[in-house]
């Protein structure tokens, strides 16, 4: 017999229905390592955004394999989880990541694009990356700051902002 049926339920069972796409929304890399952190948006075949999961995170094991890991319990609920709350259009979201409470991200469809804005260096911005500087060890490390890429909206020019982590 061949594998096919059973790579096929591991592909749906890793990665969701077949019905589904995903679209990048933005990444976090860190200082520690290579590996790297995607935020995507969830699109059901209609095209518009999972009402039950509209975005999804993952590792890029870029400083190993360059395999994706979904992230662990401690790592969603301490350091790059996030909640989403659904706006009054119902077509997009509010994401807010747990390292940085006070900072929305708005989730929304624009021209057959998914897009992630938020508030850069005082610019409306389409967010592309957040770097975090972190110390310590192990477990029991500390970020330093963070520091936010993007393009602002009305001009497209890059925006950068470095942040306190939030105590």
């Amino acid at each position: 017999m061949n594998g096919f049926p059973l790579l096929l339920l591991i592909f749906i069972g890793t990665f969701g229905s077949p019905n589904d796409s995903y679209q990048p929304l933005f990444v976090i890399e860190r200082s520690t390592n290579a590996n790297v952190i995607h935020y995507d948006a969830k699109l059901g075949k209609d095209g518009a955004l999972d009402a039950k999961e509209p975005v999804v995170a993952y590792w890029i094991m870029l400083s190993g394999d360059g395999g994706r890991e979904d992230l662990t319990a401690l790592e969603r609920s301490r350091a790059y989880g996030f909640t989403m709350k659904r706006d009054n259009s119902g077509e997009s979201w509010w994401m807010t990541l747990v390292s940085q409470k006070r900072r929305a991200i708005h989730i929304y469809p624009e021209a057959g694009k998914v897009r992630a804005v938020t508030s850069i260096g005082g610019h409306q911005a389409y967010l592309r990356k957040i770097y975090v500087k972190t110390r310590g060890s192990g477990i029991l490390r500390t970020a330093d700051y963070f520091e936010l890429f993007g393009n602002d909206l009305i001009t497209g020019e890059d925006c950068r902002e470095r942040v306190a982590p939030e105590n």
